[in-house]
């Protein structure tokens, strides 16, 4: 049950109905708090672009998906409009000392476990099956966090993430640029 493995591309659908049920324009103000949310809408062609460059971890319990953490490579990145901010906020930015420029180095689109999986230990069994797929070709991983979603903050600081970088965005939201630095693991 809830074992790790890869995104078929028959089964993007599932994955984006599981992403449009945890957006938090759908969810209540107080689930979103104690549950956490998602905060950007990825398209299928956006997750195709993704799937192009890297598998895409995910878990399942017998045909459903539970949970998913989606790797975008550098190059994806780029193409992925609502990416473009943290991809170009990253080129200045340093991880335990070491300009991110001088590192291989990739980003976390998105993580989303579903509700009633949650507290299982999915979230934890997302990231160690990044380490398993990526490790021997990058040396960290970079995603940002909504401050406001402080479920998400503790799960990634839980997992090793470390803040690296916070700022506001155009609209006033506030973000934490956070990295898991696999050189010292």
């Amino acid at each position: 049950m809830n074992h790790p493995t890869t995104l078929e591309s028959t089964e993007i659908n599932a994955l984006l109905a599981l992403q449009h049920s945890n957006l938090v324009q759908h969810l209540e103000a107080a689930a979103a708090a104690s549950q956490g949310f998602l905060t950007f809408q990825y398209s299928e062609t956006d997750i195709l672009r993704m799937m192009k460059d890297m598998p895409q971890p995910i878990t399942k319990a017998g045909d459903d998906i539970t949970g998913y953490a989606l790797a975008t490579s550098p190059a994806a990145s780029n193409d992925i409009e609502i990416m473009n901010t943290m991809v170009k906020l990253t080129a200045g930015l340093s991880l335990n000392g070491t300009s991110l420029s001088d590192l291989r180095y990739y980003f976390m689109g998105q993580v989303c476990v579903k509700e009633g999986h949650r507290g299982q230990g999915i979230f934890d069994k997302l990231y160690e099956h990044h380490r398993e797929l990526f490790a021997d070709t990058y040396d960290c991983l970079v995603t940002e966090i909504s401050a406001a979603n402080l479920r998400s903050q503790a799960a990634h600081a839980r997992v090793g993430f470390q803040t690296i970088h916070s700022y506001a965005d155009e609209q006033g939201i506030d973000w934490l640029v956070v990295a898991w630095d696999w050189r010292v693991i």
